[in-house]
């Protein structure tokens, strides 16, 4: 722990990049979970004028929630194909004008017109798929290796808070103010002030040393990584900025200048099926459908009153929150990859297997709003259990891990095509799971159960990068061996260090 608080002291500058970035994360966080809340106010529901039939409640339901994912598939890509032009941190910056529309939109809905809603929806989730596409890319880039993992993992816990912050205030809502417009509206409209606070943050960072060298901005480059590693010493500085350029140019000699066509290589393309098995993995765990439709989840349960509902539901976000600052300070700097989602894996489908055979054995009472019972008890202990599990594995690891495995110069396309596969099947997840629930009840947690131990057959496989700087990830992959990686990097040190001498002479 001391040493790891040095490191934060050392690279003070590299966390304060995180936090900026990892914003945009709490806003993602509110955005994907604020809807499921909403939705389950009665309020929503009468001026809306929802349908009282369960299946097209559901199935309206579900596009409020699904649009969302939808709008993020399209902005996935957006770095990807602007990374030419636009650097992270003005990306960042219209990330955060979309969101703001989009937050702006849904508040000021007039109903019983729900477009406005929906038009919100998708604007707000095209900002959200550039952050979850821009953000473990920004942050993985700016980290040094020793913290990359406790860094990106900001994002986690970012996301969670979002998402407590989100129950909470449509709990708060629901309990203290009338069922009238207002009770919907004030959770829309804190999504504006979140998107004003990541608007300001982006001009307070630094452009990104990777994306810089990237476009041959070397003395920029040089200077951002300074600014980015503090106290460092000269030697680190210089030994980094040459594994970079090595890294780079390799990867123009290996491709004679293309980019995209690299992912097709055969190691890049191997990165590409672990990074899109990660994120698939990820979403069927089955954190997704009860993050977006938790009201609905604890009502499976016997939690039946809107406000049961929502208090499980907020309380559920909390868990989340402690067990990440736990992840945050004990397992992710002394735990490896692999290890942390094989326990997560294992411990989720022991608990949604159970959750399961309890639903097929002990439904819950018809009438009644709280599950008091023993099974309705442990039932909600599973689904906590359950949080648990995924809150130290799959749930920060998955943008861990995709944002660090990419080269340099098809990083952006790796990571649009990993985050547009999870928005792909976001989406699906969002839209069907009402109706999942309707049709499979209690079978939809074996389903889940089932995804959870593919995954723990996955984990297996997974290669391990904890520890490993981004150059590196080209040796663990294949790529280039190790031998001609240390030649290169030599190479450049002597360039480097002749070039300072040369300067030092001229009394630069």
């Amino acid at each position: 722990m001391a040493a790891t608080l040095g490191q934060l002291s050392k690279h003070r500058a590299a966390v304060g990049v995180a936090a900026v970035a990892s914003t945009a994360f709490a806003l993602f966080g509110y955005d994907t979970t604020i809807a499921g809340g909403v939705i389950a106010l009665k309020s929503f529901q009468v001026e809306f004028k929802l349908s009282t039939d369960p299946t097209k409640s559901a199935d309206i339901s579900s596009n409020v929630v699904a649009l969302l994912n939808s709008g993020a598939f399209f902005g996935a890509l957006v770095p990807a194909l602007t990374s030419r032009y636009v650097g992270r941190k003005l990306l960042t910056t219209i990330a955060a004008c979309f969101m703001l529309l989009g937050g702006t939109l849904q508040t000021s809905a007039q109903p019983p017109h729900i477009s406005m809603i929906y038009g919100g929806r998708v604007i707000s989730g095209f900002g959200v798929g550039i952050v979850s596409s821009l953000t473990p890319m920004y942050i993985a880039e700016t980290a040094p290796k020793q913290l990359r993992g406790l860094l990106m993992s900001f994002t986690e816990l970012s996301l969670v808070v979002g998402s407590m912050v989100a129950y909470w205030a449509v709990y708060g809502c629901s309990l203290h103010l009338k069922a009238t417009s207002k009770q919907w509206r004030i959770p829309f409209s804190l999504q504006i002030i979140l998107g004003a606070i990541i608007l300001g943050g982006s001009f307070l960072v630094v452009e990104s040393p990777r994306w810089l060298a990237k476009q041959d901005r070397w003395d920029e480059a040089a200077n951002a990584l300074q600014w980015l590693r503090g106290t460092t010493s000269e030697d680190e500085l210089k030994t980094e900025l040459a594994e970079i350029h090595a890294q780079i140019d390799e990867e123009i000699k290996a491709t004679s200048g293309r980019s995209i066509k690299e992912l097709l290589q055969r190691h890049n393309l191997i990165r590409v099926f672990w990074a899109c098995g990660i994120m698939v993995l990820a979403v069927g765990t089955g954190q997704t459908a009860i993050l977006y439709y938790a009201p609905t989840v604890f009502k499976s349960i016997g939690f039946t009153g809107q406000n049961p509902g929502l208090l499980a539901s907020g309380v559920f976000t909390m868990v989340k929150v402690v067990v990440t600052i736990i992840f945050l300070t004990v397992l992710v700097q002394n735990f490896k990859r692999k290890h942390l989602l094989l326990f997560g894996s294992g411990l989720m489908a022991i608990m949604l297997f159970t959750l399961g055979a309890l639903l097929n054995t002990h439904p819950p009472i018809a009438a009644h709003s709280a599950n008091n019972t023993s099974s309705g008890r442990t039932m909600m202990a599973t689904i906590y259990i359950y949080i648990i599990g995924f809150t130290v594995s799959w749930g920060p690891l998955s943008w861990v891990y995709v944002g660090e495995i990419f080269p340099t110069r098809i990083r952006d396309y790796g990571m649009a095509i990993a985050v547009m596969t999870i928005w792909f099947f976001n989406f699906v997840i969002s839209k069907w799971t009402p109706l999942i629930f309707l049709s499979l009840t209690w079978k939809t947690w074996m389903l889940f159960g089932t995804f959870n131990a593919v995954g723990f057959i996955f984990a297996i496989l997974l290669p391990e990068t904890k520890g490993l700087s981004l150059e590196e990830m080209d040796v663990l992959f294949g790529l280039v061996d190790e031998s001609t990686r240390r030649l290169d990097i030599e190479e450049h040190l002597g360039v480097t260090k002749e070039t300072t001498n040369v300067d030092a002479e001229k009394g630069l």
